[in-house]
C-alpha cells in the first residue's frame, strides 16, 4: 500500500508540469536599462521577476546570458550566481527572482559606449523569452583623498570620480575648465585651502554625489540631499571665483570661512546650490560677492551670515526644501553668534534678490546685544521678501516687495511629488519688472544665469529673466 502510495504522489508530481508550447511565462519588466555607470565600478541591483501564471508547473531548460560574462552583467536566479542555469521547476502560479548586476569594463572613450546583452529563458517545451539588458558604461578618473600640491587643472574629457577629501593646498590653484564634471562619493568633498577657480562661462561645470541611479523609479538619487559632503573654503583660502557652477545634492554647500575682510574670500557668479541638507552658502567673517545665482532648497538656512561684507546682487534664495517641516530660512544674518560672540556686520547690501520660501517669514537678522557701538550694516534694495513689512530697521528696506502668502506661483515648476523645482519666473510673477535700473548692476549682470538678456526697461528680481 505504501509503494503505491508513493507512486502514485510521484506521477501526481510529474504530471502537474507541461510542455505544451502554449504555457509561457511573463516579467515584470520587458527591458532591463541600467542608468549610466562609471566604468570598473559595479552598478545597484534591478530586479526581474519571472512568473508563471498557468495553472500547470513549467521547466526551465536553462537560462543564460547570451554574451556570458563578457559583458560585464551578472545573475542571481532563486539565490544562485552565475551567467547559466540549467534545469529549474517553476510551478503553476509561481514565481521566482532575478536579480542582475553590471560591471562595466573600461572603455577607452571620453564618451558614454552603449553595451547589451539579454537573458534568454529556453523551456522545456522549445519556447524562448529574451529580455533585453543595456547599460552606458562612462570611463572616469577616479581619486582616492587627492591633494592639490601644485596649480592644477581638472579638465572636461572625462568625469572625476572622488572619495574622501579633495584638498587643495595653501597658495595652490585647482582650476576646473568649462564642463568639467565631479561626482563625489557619500564621503567625497572639496577642502580648499588655496585657491578654487572654477570658470563655465562656456559649459557649465558639475558637482554632485556619484549615484546615478534611482531610488524609485520617478525618483534618481541626483535630486536627492546628503549624497556627498560639500565644499568648505578655509581660513587660508582666498580669491575663489566660481561662475556657471551647479552644485547639488550634497551635505551643505559651501562653507566660507574667513579672518577677515581684506582679502576676496569668494566670487560666486550665475552659479547653484540646490537641495542640501544643511546650509546651502555659509559665510563667516569674510568678503564675498555673490551675483545672479540661485541658491535653494536647504534643510539648513539657505543663506547664513555671520560678520564680514558682502554683496548679493539679482539672487534667487528661496526655501521650499521637501524633506522636514523643521527645515532652515532663506536668510539669517548676524554680526555674532550668542550675545557677545561679536563679529562685525561692515556691509550686506541685497539688490534685486528674491528672498522667498514656504514660511510666513523667511528673512531674519539678528544683531548681537551687549555689545557698544557693534556694526550691524545690512541694505535691502528693490527686492522681493517673505517676510513683513518692518518697523524697525525701517531705512535699510528701500524700494521692497513683502509677501507673507504662499510664493510658490512666483515659480515655473515647485513640483513636490516628483521634487522637481525650476525657479525661472512665472508669468504671473509679481518679481516681474520690478528691477533697478541701475545701469552699474545691468553693466555686471547684464544677461540673466541662463544666459537670457535683461531688458533695462523691464527687469525681474532673481537670477531669472522671463
Amino acid at each position: 500500500m505504501a509503494v503505491t502510495l508513493l507512486c502514485n504522489i510521484a506521477c501526481s508530481k510529474d504530471e502537474s508540469f507541461t510542455t505544451d508550447r502554449s504555457a509561457t511565462l511573463s516579467f515584470s519588466d520587458d527591458v532591463i536599462d541600467f542608468d549610466t555607470v562609471f566604468s570598473t565600478i559595479g552598478s545597484s541591483t534591478e530586479q526581474l521577476m519571472v512568473y508563471n501564471r498557468n495553472n500547470n508547473g513549467v521547466r526551465l531548460k536553462n537560462v543564460t546570458l547570451t554574451n556570458g560574462a563578457s559583458s560585464g552583467f551578472r545573475l542571481n536566479l532563486d539565490g544562485q550566481f552565475g551567467t547559466t542555469f540549467n534545469d529549474i521547476e517553476l510551478y503553476g502560479g509561481d514565481s521566482l527572482f532575478c536579480f542582475i548586476e553590471v560591471t562595466v569594463g573600461k572603455q577607452n572613450n571620453n564618451d558614454p559606449i552603449l553595451i547589451k546583452d539579454e537573458i534568454v529563458f529556453t523551456l522545456e517545451s522549445g519556447v524562448q523569452h529574451r529580455i533585453p539588458l543595456q547599460v552606458y558604461g562612462q570611463d572616469a578618473v577616479i581619486l582616492h583623498s587627492p591633494t592639490i600640491t601644485a596649480n592644477t587643472a581638472y579638465t572636461a574629457d572625462l568625469p572625476y570620480l572622488i572619495y574622501g577629501p579633495l584638498t587643495v593646498n595653501e597658495g595652490v590653484i585647482l582650476t576646473l575648465d568649462p564642463g568639467a564634471r565631479l561626482f563625489f562619493h557619500a564621503d567625497g568633498s572639496i577642502l580648499c585651502n588655496g585657491t578654487l577657480h572654477a570658470d563655465g562661462s562656456t559649459k557649465e561645470i558639475l558637482l554632485r554625489g556619484d549615484r546615478l541611479d534611482k531610488m524609485f523609479w520617478y525618483l534618481p538619487y541626483d535630486r536627492l540631499d546628503n549624497q556627498w559632503l560639500g565644499i568648505t573654503l578655509s581660513e587660508t583660502s582666498k580669491d575663489n571665483y566660481l561662475k556657471n557652477v551647479n552644485i547639488h545634492s550634497g551635505n551643505y554647500g559651501i562653507k566660507a570661512i574667513g579672518n577677515g575682510i581684506e582679502t576676496n574670500k569668494l566670487t560666486f557668479h550665475s552659479s547653484v546650490i540646490h537641495n542640501v541638507g544643511g546650509a546651502g552658502l555659509s559665510l563667516s567673517n569674510c568678503s564675498a560677492t555673490i551675483g545672479n545665482s540661485q541658491i535653494t532648497n536647504c534643510r539648513g538656512n539657505c543663506v547664513e551670515v555671520i560678520g564680514g561684507s558682502y554683496t548679493f546682487e539679482f539672487c534667487t534664495i528661496a526655501q521650499f526644501c521637501p524633506w522636514i517641516a523643521e527645515r532652515g530660512n532663506a536668510l539669517r544674518f548676524s554680526n555674532g553668534t550668542g550675545s557677545s560672540d561679536y563679529v562685525a556686520l561692515n556691509q550686506l547690501n541685497i539688490t534685486d534678490c528674491i528672498v522667498t520660501g514656504y514660511a510666513n517669514d523667511e528673512v531674519f537678522g539678528t544683531p548681537v546685544k551687549d555689545v557698544t557701538d557693534a556694526v550691524f550694516n545690512f541694505k535691502f534694495t528693490n527686492c522681493l521678501l517673505d517676510t513683513s513689512e518692518p518697523s524697525t530697521y525701517v531705512e535699510n528696506f528701500v524700494n521692497c516687495l513683502y509677501q507673507t502668502t504662499d510664493q510658490t506661483t512666483n515659480f515655473h515648476t515647485i513640483d513636490t511629488k516628483n521634487f522637481i523645482y525650476d525657479f525661472r519666473l512665472s508669468e504671473g510673477s509679481i518679481a516681474r519688472g520690478k528691477g533697478t535700473a541701475d545701469g552699474d548692476i545691468l553693466s555686471r549682470y547684464p544677461t540673466d544665469r541662463l544666459g537670457k538678456a535683461r531688458d533695462a526697461a523691464f527687469i525681474d528680481l532673481g537670477c531669472y529673466q522671463f
